[in-house]
């Protein structure tokens, strides 16, 4: 992007650099050579087994101890086929699966479950969690949330982050966007998650899973290129450290720059992935990690207003009313360890943690403020400084295996877990001030104001979270074709905050399902979760409010077609809430500042439908369909009306890739469509509305060689105009991403 200012009065399609592939950067060039040399390398250590053509992911992916020939516990099986040999290894893996715990295979899970593989994220160009997630059939992504990016599945809020099984703080605090470079799949699953993961919201649970090294060595390097001056160099190496591939390394790194479509923002990542294994001894494996992440960015805090009676002003793609000064400089870096014990008779034990420290500072001086569609005037600046600190501990202890009762084998898990977590948010004022300027929205230039120094920063009192459960299940066999699950949680939670402090005390939270199997295809399910989620409002006399409870149903009936290469899934569900906060009506509000009383009920009911696999070893399918209707069915004052009108009625979502047959089928192409209804926000009355829309998104590929690949991406084809996320008439209204190209090329060894 070139570095002269664009004339923001001229039309759209000028306000943001053209869709085209620019500058070749010394740090592209470096990652070419990288590339370069991956392919050209005609050595390996001595003791190293080059990897098979597929790629080095496939490599990687190998089992990687003697007691890891079961799939790795973290992880639903994954559903990439390349070959019918990948597909019975693909059905072999389905032995032992999500978050290591819920059942041998997704099919005997009694929940609607996702599992988005390594090809399919190369596949879309996804290089973030947000990236991955936005793609997911069913799930909606709203960015500026809280100063992070919010993702909500069945009108609630997905807020359980897992990796490798493992709580982690994702959700709620402010954070950078994760990058997937550390990631080789995620995992999600629909519903009340409570049994697993404490506390939460009855969206679902988003597992991250790591990626881990193998057996034999393995190598790649991609750079890609892409509109508005983007550049992402990377490279994922590793292997055996001795002869015998008892101990194993990877390491996976990343550097991502790139303008964004709006005035002066800019983003750089950098990434860098460590983890080691060791096969302590036959039955013993310990793996450790590290990953570290830094992203400075240009934060797009205010969006777009709109104006005073909720019209749409129609605004340039490109509008940013904030400052060339705003800055949001993020880092963290995460330390995980698992130890694997293989106790004889089937049975393991499985001791996991990890460790969080992130941190980081937001400037900014943003346009605030509903415009008057006569005058154009009502806008006018504000601006502050945060600080963040966070820190967290996780611990998961499981054990499980099978026993036999009455001539049937059973499977039971029991568990302990500790998640740690401290947050703080420190503000300081912009000195001079520069609040209360007012502002022309339709003439705002992000270079007209000084940057100012930051004041002192507040000093407040960090937020301590401490959540300790035991949780147990046991897979019954009733019968060779029914298998009931039952389970239960019992947590405590306590929470000391600058203001308040609030103690759970013992809470059981019980969970139920069915699978009956009708065939070696098809099986019918269906589920029960409590619900339980403690809040962190005030009531009238100061004291939390008392836990949110409720409960979460599910029925019905998935598949494995094509020889288990394609699961298939049709889910009806209905999600109850009760003790919601509600504005405290005999106690006036002062400022922003309210009592509540918790008296609020929501429903959340709809029916999913999913496919994803292979229909064949050069066409694969991802592909689903959510109706979705929410409504509150106690409150004061929107009794009967939809609790989460940010989330579309009906989401269609589907993407496909086919190797075309001819050329050794070096040729492939693709494509996808994402379809959903009307979606809107209500604030002070006033209902802004963002009418049903489609995007539509193209790939096309070419493999040289064993060695040699290269992709183009085109995303939003046809340019269309629409907000991502709706907020109220002040700001925080976000458009969508124009029409983008992305070009990579990938050498894998």
């Amino acid at each position: 992007m070139s570095s002269k200012k664009t004339n923001r009065f001229s039309a759209d399609k000028a306000q943001y650099p053209s869709t085209t592939l620019l500058t070749v950067t010394p740090g592209v060039r470096r990652a070419v050579a990288i590339a370069a040399f991956a392919v050209a390398a005609g050595t390996v250590p001595a003791y190293a087994q080059v990897a098979s053509p597929a790629s080095a992911a496939s490599a990687h992916a190998a089992q990687t101890s003697d007691q890891a020939t079961q799939p790795d516990a973290a992880a639903l099986p994954v559903t990439q086929v390349t070959d019918t040999a990948a597909r019975d290894a693909r059905a072999a893996a389905t032995q032992g699966s999500l978050l290591g715990r819920i059942a041998p295979s997704v099919r005997d899970i009694p929940q609607t479950v996702t599992v988005v593989d390594e090809k399919l994220i190369a596949q879309q160009g996804a290089h973030t969690v947000e990236d991955v997630l936005q793609k997911v059939p069913g799930i909606t992504v709203q960015p500026y949330v809280l100063l992070t990016t919010a993702y909500y599945s069945r009108g609630f809020k997905l807020d359980a982050f897992e990796q490798d099984s493992v709580p982690v703080l994702m959700a709620n605090t402010a954070a950078g966007p994760q990058d997937m470079t550390p990631y080789e799949r995620v995992e999600i699953i629909r519903g009340s998650t409570g049994l697993f993961h404490g506390t939460g919201n009855p969206g679902g649970l988003v597992n991250l899973v790591h990626k881990r090294p193998g057996k034999t060595f393995a190598a790649s390097a991609a750079v890609t290129l892409g509109s508005w001056d983007r550049y992402r160099e990377e490279a994922d190496i590793g292997g055996p450290l001795n002869p015998s591939g008892s101990l194993r390394a990877r390491v996976a790194v990343s550097d991502d720059r790139q303008r964004m479509y709006y005035d002066v923002g800019r983003q750089h990542a950098t990434t860098v992935y460590g983890v080691t294994e060791a096969d302590l001894s036959s039955t013993t494996l310990l793996r450790v990690g590290v990953q570290y992440q830094r992203t400075t960015s240009t934060p797009n805090l205010a969006g777009v207003p709109f104006s005073t009676t909720g019209g749409d002003l129609h605004l340039p793609r490109s509008t940013f009313l904030g400052s060339s000064w705003d800055t949001f400089d993020w880092s963290e870096t995460r330390v995980f360890g698992t130890l694997e014990q293989q106790l004889g008779n089937g049975w393991a034990a499985k001791l996991s943690a990890n460790y969080l420290d992130a941190g980081g500072d937001l400037k900014y001086g943003v346009a605030f403020g509903a415009i008057n569609p006569t005058t154009g005037t009502g806008s006018q600046l504000t601006g502050a400084a945060y600080r963040f600190d966070n820190t967290q501990t996780g611990v998961d202890l499981q054990v499980d295996g099978p026993v036999r009762v009455l001539g049937r084998e059973h499977h039971l898990l029991f568990g302990l877990q500790r998640l740690e977590a401290t947050t703080q948010q420190r503000s300081a004022a912009l000195v001079p001030s520069i609040g209360g300027r007012p502002v022309n929205i339709f003439r705002w230039d992000p270079n007209s104001v000084a940057e100012p120094a930051t004041g002192p920063f507040s000093n407040v009192t960090p937020t301590r979270t401490v959540q300790n459960g035991a949780y147990a299940m046991g897979r019954i066999r009733l019968a060779r074709p029914l298998t009931l699950v039952l389970g239960a949680r019992v947590s405590w939670w306590d929470q000391h905050a600058p203001a308040s402090s609030y103690r759970t005390g013992a809470k059981a939270t019980p969970y139920g399902g069915v699978v009956f199997d009708l065939n070696d295809t098809w099986s019918l399910y269906a589920s029960y979760a409590d619900i339980f989620q403690p809040q962190t409002v005030l009531d009238a006399g100061n004291n939390l409010l008392k836990p949110i409870t409720g409960a979460s149903y599910e029925a019905g009936i998935k598949g494995q077609l094509f020889e288990g290469a394609m699961d298939v899934s049709l889910a009806m569900f209905r999600i109850r809430q009760k003790n919601r906060a509600q504005t405290d009506p005999s106690v006036p509000c002062v400022g922003t500042t309210c009592r509540y009383i918790a008296s609020g009920e929501v429903q959340s009911q709809g029916v999913e439908m999913q496919a994803n696999g292979q229909i064949t070893d050069a066409w694969n399918v991802f592909a689903g369909y959510t109706f979705n209707t929410t409504k509150y069915l106690t409150d004061a004052t929107s009794q009967g009306q939809s609790f989460a009108d940010f989330a579309p009625r009906h989401l269609f979502r589907v993407w496909t890739n086919y190797d075309l047959p001819f050329d050794g089928r070096r040729w492939s192409v693709g494509g996808g469509v994402d379809v959903q209804s009307e979606t809107s926000s209500t604030s002070n009355g006033i209902r802004l509305r963002q009418g049903g829309y489609a995007t539509v998104n193209l790939r096309a590929g070419y493999r040289y060689n064993k060695h040699l690949s290269a992709a183009l991406n085109v995303s939003n084809v046809f340019d269309r105009r629409y907000y991502q996320s709706l907020s109220n008439t002040s700001w925080n209204n976000h458009y969508g991403t124009p029409r983008s190209v992305m070009l990579t090329v990938r050498a894998d060894y």
